[in-house]
């Protein structure tokens, strides 16, 4: 039976810290060299995961066959010959223009000539070739916004590669189970997408080649690759081709090949099978974690692709999302160029694609796959990809959770069975209050980030953003606040008024390791899988405390003769052995963290508090890259704690003084932007047909606020004031990207008087007439038809029919309580509501019809039948210009001025821009 130990005053001297403990028997390191080893185990393990996680493969640099072996082999040389055809000689490729439809012209011809060659080879597949020109509809939910869709004409060109017709495959079965493969050709409005999506074209094109020129004796399945023409309209092509195409019953299983970023490794961040994910497992460099599937789901990436098109409308469909995603600053801009592009990334995209396809086609049974995310899977920097089943997680994460338990109750038994002898009371409550130090901790590790985000980004200082123009350039600028709050926090604990620890600093250890245990075992039960990275955590925590006690701690805490210090149980070479390896493990995943979201930030919306956000992540890296930092705050005592935390708080000051300065002006640190890193614009100028305004509209999606120079300059140019932009009652000046337009806010400025100012056409320089009335060439027209009421039910049934030649994009929105319509399979509400239906005609389209069934309102009913009949609804119509701007200077001119042309001369070269020319105007239907 434990006795207990009456403290006197030298002895709680002692375990508050005034006398520090020795790490060791024999040796005492000094507080500075202990902190500088602690820093050197974290930063090495930066460095070399930073080798790792940016390591690429050496690209290929020949036609496509091996030199060793004289096989057919991926060639990003031949990748890059596409996508630069793609990018910079056909440039934007925007649904509905030219530069559409010569992409699929140019794709067509490439895929004729494999199947040509291939006529060739022995056992070669048989190699299919559709063109798909479809019209229809669907509904499309994004960020809260239901966007109703239309498409004519758009293009798909698909082929198939199946086993050899031959007198072995006379039922053709192996055509009845496929693999699709997919990518898209058009771009987005404002970029000429050599990474999106003419990387994912280029390498399934290569697969083509590959394939088409091998024997394909033996293969159980088919592959269908789906080049489809219109994704970045909000996925047309896509669901043309899974709910219309002849091909759609065989698909069993998905491969989409995407884009956000231009360099590093692409990344699996979507699957939904088991069996999809093993097949991801051939990959020569597997980069993917159940966590960025987790991440995505959430919708905080505020982006999509095909693949939900094939898991919506496919037959049970699994498969998996892969995409390029580092450097995603040039993602959508101009800067989508070739030259962009690094070397090695594309041979990186192909190789993992090629081998998962071949294992699909060759050994996968695709028939009776389900649906599941009960997976776990991470990769271990491309080296190896592990995946087990969410029950194998369970029993090996409750049963690390258990062995720590087990632990901790030894640790227990120890401390109240040895010098200095404790109460199990007085030891549990010591350790229930180190082990919540450790939760305040993180906290104020995310808390003290978001105090120095609002010092920075209050009216006052006026520095939103300044971490921007790096990924990692976050840890510098909240990374000494987030260490300062954690040793304050500790700080704070080591003075309430209980009975402390003997050894505070080894007590620290364990309360670090019981904090990730109960965290680990809360998110085990709650089945959420990314809780893998706990337990991996709370296992490199264990057996450092377990080697710790059997192998490196003096077997009893022996008061030195020579000083006042007495032994602590912790000894350094613990820290070594799981600072490395934890910081080693974690920041893999914290560069595929911060290469996605600080990115982002740059196009989440003027209302998103980025910097908040950007804190919190910076502040949470920072506490899990060295959880260890809470025990050995202990380690040397209140003085030494006390001057640490000083240390960093003047630090922390110092950077964000610097960041002040620097971060007003181009070229500054902390200056969010320059021409890689650029901020993201939105001009377009709009002419209203019904009022006759003229505009220039320029919107920001960021916070930032240094677009004001440039408006005031626009001010100036103009000879107008701008009218600032946002909110419901302006929503429909950006209808032409909706719902994107939710997240912007900007500037208005009347063209009209400009236009009139510098026109040589003197009729339209002396004419009172605003110019949006008086502009030449065809403009659209939107009209309703075959109208009829029904007064018994108050319904009326029209159809609308908009004819827009020359014009690409086109949207309709109006308020109505719409009982039914023509669009896919889904109903409307039922309640009155503002819709907004999108519609995107392939190259050669200019119209469309939309039939509804509308209830006339209530109140226009009452007043009878002959007013219900004259009723009409009111409508707003956007449509975008065809003329590419941004690609070759084009904009349809208003008495020969061009507007676009006089906005683009003004903007700084940090700046990327989305050009837009566009008509708007009111019908009554």
């Amino acid at each position: 039976m434990a006795t207990k130990r009456n403290f006197s005053k030298s002895d709680l001297a002692r375990e508050n810290g005034n006398f520090p403990f020795e790490s060791t028997r024999t040796s005492q390191i000094t507080p500075l060299r202990s902190y500088l080893l602690l820093a050197v185990y974290v930063l090495s393990a930066i460095l070399l995961g930073s080798s790792l996680h940016y390591q690429l493969p050496q690209p290929k640099s020949h036609r496509g066959i091996s030199p060793q072996t004289d096989a057919a082999e991926f060639s990003e040389y031949n990748a890059l010959e596409t996508i630069t055809y793609l990018g910079e000689t056909l440039g934007y490729r925007i649904v509905g223009t030219i530069e559409e439809a010569q992409s699929a012209d140019y794709l067509l011809n490439k895929i004729e000539s494999y199947q040509q060659f291939a006529q060739s080879i022995p056992q070669a597949p048989k190699f299919d070739i559709w063109v798909q020109h479809q019209n229809g509809s669907h509904r499309f939910d994004i960020m809260d916004h239901m966007v109703l869709k239309m498409y004519t004409n758009v293009t798909n060109i698909i082929v198939r590669l199946s086993c050899p017709e031959s007198a072995a495959h006379p039922s053709r079965e192996c055509e009845n189970n496929a693999v699709l493969l997919n990518a898209h050709f058009d771009t987005t409005l404002g970029s000429p997408g050599a990474s999106d999506d003419g990387s994912g074209i280029a390498v399934m094109l290569e697969i083509i080649r590959i394939m088409s020129q091998q024997s394909w004796d033996g293969y159980k399945n088919s592959v269908v690759f789906l080049f489809n023409g219109a994704e970045e309209s909000l996925q047309d092509a896509s669901h043309a081709f899974i709910t219309m195409h002849e091909l759609k019953d065989s698909i069993r299983a998905v491969v989409n090949v995407d884009s956000c970023g231009t360099t590093g490794r692409e990344i699996l961040f979507q699957a939904n099978s088991r069996e999809m994910i093993d097949a991801y497992k051939q990959a020569p460099y597997p980069h993917g974690t159940v966590m960025a599937n987790d991440v995505f789901s959430t919708g905080l990436i505020l982006s999509d692709t095909d693949f939900r098109q094939f898991v919506e409308y496919g037959d049970n469909l699994t498969g998996i999302d892969m995409a390029l995603y580092k450097n995603s600053y040039l993602y959508h801009t101009h800067l989508d160029t070739p030259k962009y592009l690094q070397r090695g990334s594309i041979q990186h995209l192909g190789e993992n694609v090629l081998a998962i396809t071949n294992h699909l086609v060759k050994n996968t049974t695709l028939t009776g796959i389900e649906k599941s995310n009960q997976v776990v899977y991470f990769d271990v920097y491309g080296k190896f990809f592990l995946v087990y089943s969410w029950e194998t997680a369970f029993i090996i994460q409750m049963a690390t959770v258990a062995a720590s338990g087990c632990f901790f109750a030894y640790t227990l038994w120890r401390s109240t069975t040895t010098s200095p002898y404790r109460s199990i009371t007085q030891t549990v409550t010591a350790y229930i209050v180190s082990i919540i130090s450790v939760l305040i901790s993180f906290a104020s590790a995310v808390i003290a980030p978001n105090i120095v985000a609002f010092i920075l980004t209050s009216s006052l200082i006026d520095r939103p953003m300044t971490w921007f123009s790096n990924e990692a350039l976050g840890g510098l600028i909240f990374g000494p606040a987030a260490l300062c709050a954690v040793l304050a926090t500790q700080l704070a604990f080591s003075l309430i008024p209980i009975a402390p620890h003997p050894d505070p600093e080894h007590a620290g250890f364990i309360s670090v390791l019981m904090c990730f245990t109960l965290v680990t075992m809360a998110t085990t039960l709650s089945g959420v899988a990314s809780s893998y990275i706990f337990f991996v955590f709370t296992s490199v925590l264990l057996v450092a405390s377990v080697v710790n006690e059997v192998f490196l701690a003096p077997t009893a805490n022996k008061s030195s003769p020579k000083s006042s210090s007495r032994v602590g149980r912790l000894s350094h070479w613990t820290y070594m052995i799981s600072v490395f390896p934890l910081s080693f493990i974690y920041i893999d995943y914290v560069f595929s963290l911060i290469d996605i979201f600080v990115p982002l930030t740059g196009r989440m919306g003027i209302d998103t508090p980025v910097d908040n956000i950007v804190g919190f992540i910076f502040g949470m890296v920072t506490f899990m890259l060295s959880p260890a930092l809470i025990a050995h705050a202990h380690r040397f005592g209140k003085k030494v704690l006390v001057k640490s935390i000083g240390v960093l708080f003047i630090l922390q000051v110092a950077i964000m003084i610097s960041a002040i300065y620097s971060g007003g002006s181009y070229g500054g640190w902390a200056f969010p932007y320059d021409e890689l890193h650029p901020k993201r614009l939105f001009v377009q100028h709009i002419k209203n047909i019904t009022s006759g305004e003229a505009s220039i509209i320029v919107a920001e999606a960021d916070k930032g606020p240094y677009t004001l120079p440039i408006v005031n300059q626009l001010e100036e140019a103009f000879g107008v004031q701008a009218e600032k932009r946002g909110g419901p009652s302006h929503a429909a000046d950006w209808d032409s990207v909706y719902p994107f337009s939710a997240f912007l806010g900007g500037y208005r400025f009347d063209s009209n008087q400009y236009i009139k100012d510098h026109t040589s056409n003197g009729t339209l320089a002396t004419s009172s007439e605003p110019v949006g009335l008086q502009l030449s060439g065809k403009v659209p027209t939107v009209k309703s038809f075959d109208s009829q009421y029904d007064h018994k039910t108050g319904i009326r049934t029209f159809s609308v029919i908009s004819i827009a030649p020359s014009f690409t994009w086109t949207v309709i929105s109006f308020d109505a309580h719409v009982v039914s319509w023509n669009i896919g399979d889904t109903q409307p509400l039922n309640h009155t509501s503002h819709y907004v239906v999108r519609h995107v005609g392939g190259y050669g389209s200019d119209g469309w019809r939309l039939d509804l069934q509308v209830l006339v309102p209530e109140h226009v009913r009452q007043q009878g039948e002959e007013a219900a009949r004259a009723w009409t609804m009111r409508a707003e119509f956007t449509a975008l210009e065809k003329e590419g701007f941004a690609d070759r200077g084009d904009e349809r001119l208003i008495g020969g001025v061009g507007m676009l042309a006089e906005v683009r001369k003004l903007l700084p070269i940090w700046t990327s821009t989305t050009w837009l020319g566009s008509v708007v105007g009111v019908w009554d239907l």
